[in-house]
């Protein structure tokens, strides 16, 4: 049961999200900005640098801003890097999308289960705490990380909260999975 309403809201979520239209890069935000580097090799196999500042895809979903940074939509992921994905990249949850997406999740304090419900994809996600203290929240225990701590979540329901007085950010690989 808890699955199929974590499904549902995240369901409702990922179309809400959708919805949302995204914010210039530095509004609504709690942390700095994220420098996103992007290098490749050029034409003539010299590195060339194809973005060097803030991503603009940014968008704040109930108090918390989601920075998109990069998504693929093949594994293996083609190395001939010519264009930035992350300008374009997408929600990683999103119905269809097969890929690895790149992104972070700043939360301000206070956030709860009232600002994100218990959900699932189906994905394994790959988390890492880069400022702050963040709360997992599991249908029977909840998880303190704090900065430095890394979890690899295969898909199950979850939730988060930031019962603490400063904002926490974390940086999330997504790679689409299935069950």
């Amino acid at each position: 049961m808890v699955r199929k309403i974590g499904f549902v809201a995240a369901a409702l979520a990922v179309a809400w999200l959708a919805c949302v239209p995204p914010l210039a890069a530095g509004e609504g935000g709690m942390l700095p900005e994220v420098r996103r580097i992007v290098t490749a090799d050029g034409e003539d196999g010299a590195p060339v640098v194809l973005a060097d500042g803030p991503s603009e895809n940014v968008r704040v979903l109930n108090g918390s801003r989601i920075t998109r940074l990069w998504e693929t939509t093949a594994m293996p992921v083609p190395l001939a890097v010519n264009a930035d994905a992350g300008a374009t990249a997408g929600n990683a949850y999103r119905e269809g999308f097969v890929g690895t997406s790149l992104y972070t999740a700043d939360l301000p304090p206070g956030t709860g289960l009232d600002d994100i419900p218990m959900h699932a994809q189906d994905s394994l996600d790959y988390i890492a705490v880069l400022d702050g203290e963040v709360d997992l929240v599991l249908p029977d225990r909840t998880i303190t990380m704090r900065t430095g701590d890394v979890l690899v979540q295969a898909g199950n329901v979850h939730s988060w909260a930031n019962r603490g007085d400063v904002p926490a950010r974390l940086l999330v690989v997504v790679l689409t999975g299935e069950r």
